[in-house]
């Protein structure tokens, strides 16, 4: 089983001129899940960073931003961002659900967590389902799940246009 983390940067509607990316974060097993998040609690500490501590990429300092962005960059290899072009809100949701669809494999089982936007979880749920995707999707706050906001952090770095290998 594969386990993926989604989180989203910016709105899909059209007025929203930023655009609307979603990044998926993979972890092999469970094992590499929990040993990851032992990883950013122990890079908590190292840098005096309290544990309840939220990595969240448009509300963080730039030094702890930069920070952090160079951990994803050294330890998170497996992850894809999803760039939609923006028709209508509903439109915009279906095009990335669909995207990330077609990105994960129908031979591999799914377990994904994902912040909660209920419009972006029931569009991913109703894709997968329609391509025969096994997968187990649930919504937890990203407050809740460091993965998450890894995911974010990715989504955040593609959406102001930079690349995490290019950062210094």
């Amino acid at each position: 089983m594969q386990y993926c983390f989604i989180d989203e940067s910016g709105n899909p509607s059209p007025r929203d001129k930023k655009p609307f990316i979603v990044a998926v974060v993979i972890l092999d097993s469970l094992s590499k899940v929990e040993q990851m998040k032992r990883i950013i609690m122990e890079f908590k500490r190292q840098n005096n960073i309290p544990q309840d501590y939220e990595f969240h990429y448009s509300r963080n300092a730039k030094t702890k931003k930069n920070l952090f962005m160079l951990f994803v960059e050294r330890h998170f290899k497996k992850y894809k961002t999803f760039v939609v072009t923006k028709k209508n809100s509903k439109d915009s949701l279906m095009e990335v659900a669909d995207m990330i669809a077609c990105y994960l494999n129908n031979d591999t089982k799914y377990r994904i967590i994902m912040d909660s936007n209920p419009n972006l979880f029931k569009a991913i749920k109703n894709s997968l389902r329609e391509r025969g995707i096994v997968a187990k999707i649930s919504q937890e706050k990203s407050t809740n799940n460091v993965l998450i906001q890894v995911a974010d952090y990715i989504a955040g770095v593609a959406s102001s246009g930079l690349k995490l290998e290019k950062l210094p």
